[in-house]
């Protein structure tokens, strides 16, 4: 095989937006594409035809990634319908800016950033990782931030959450590198999605847009292809790396 062909994909958070762009991606490369999804499951519908329009092969199921029984039955229903996980895309996300200051910042909106954005990760992560050991093969593609590096400009809790899962990759990805597993990064700049454009408003944009070199927002495609580059065969020998995907801000 080469590329990400008749391998089994699942991408959490894949119904929309950036994660939407990854699933199709990587079914129109060939895998077996399981959308993980919490709350639209029109959209995750949606994003299922699409596939099968392309010729391609996919299942849809509901789970917050946060909770560890709702993982676990994920897994199982995934290995019992279609295979076991050996690529892995850690996309699902939640921003919660309406606040961005620390002083302003309640526990309970800190602790469920911290429990999607990064526990999210690890659980995911702890029961993808078994499957490929089984495999001897694995690809894990972790979504970050340019806030991860910069601080951002959507709140301390957004950037340390996002920001945990680079020191986390690194370290999966010298664990289980000998097992024929890669954990990489990538991590998006401004994105062109349902949620960049409900969380900033029109007039803000253009001032955006004058800041990144290449002239424009980044399109969820762009995050596809650094994603499918990752997950694919022929990346074997490329693994605790970050990917800024940003054009050129960051």
């Amino acid at each position: 095989m080469s590329g990400v062909s008749g391998h089994v994909a699942l991408i959490t958070g894949g119904s929309r937006g950036i994660g939407r762009g990854i699933s199709l991606r990587l079914a129109h490369g060939g895998a077996k594409i399981v959308i993980n999804y919490y709350q639209n499951e029109n959209a995750a519908q949606e994003t299922l035809e699409q596939i099968r329009s392309l010729g391609g092969e996919g299942i849809a199921f509901r789970a917050d990634v946060s909770k560890k029984d709702q993982v676990k039955r994920m897994f199982e229903y995934i290995q019992e319908n279609i295979g076991l996980v050996d690529i892995l895309v850690n996309n699902a996300g939640e921003g919660q800016l309406r606040s961005k200051s620390t002083t302003t910042i309640d526990e309970e909106m800190w602790d469920r950033l911290y429990q999607v954005n990064m526990k999210g990760v690890f659980l995911c992560c702890a029961h993808a990782l078994p499957m490929m050991i089984e495999k001897h093969w694995g690809r894990i593609i972790n979504i970050s931030s340019t806030a991860a590096i910069t601080g951002g400009s959507s709140g301390s809790h957004y950037a340390a959450t996002k920001g945990a899962i680079i020191p986390y990759s690194k370290a999966l990805a010298r664990d289980y590198a000998s097992q024929g597993i890669t954990v990489n990064v990538v991590a998006p700049g401004k994105i062109e999605t349902d949620l960049f454009h409900a969380t900033t408003t029109p007039e803000v944009i253009p001032q955006l847009i004058k800041k990144i070199p290449v002239g424009r927002l980044g399109r969820p495609d762009d995050i596809a292809e650094s994603v499918f580059f990752f997950a694919s065969e022929e990346a074997g020998f490329v693994t605790g790396q970050v990917m800024i995907v940003a054009g050129g801000y960051a």
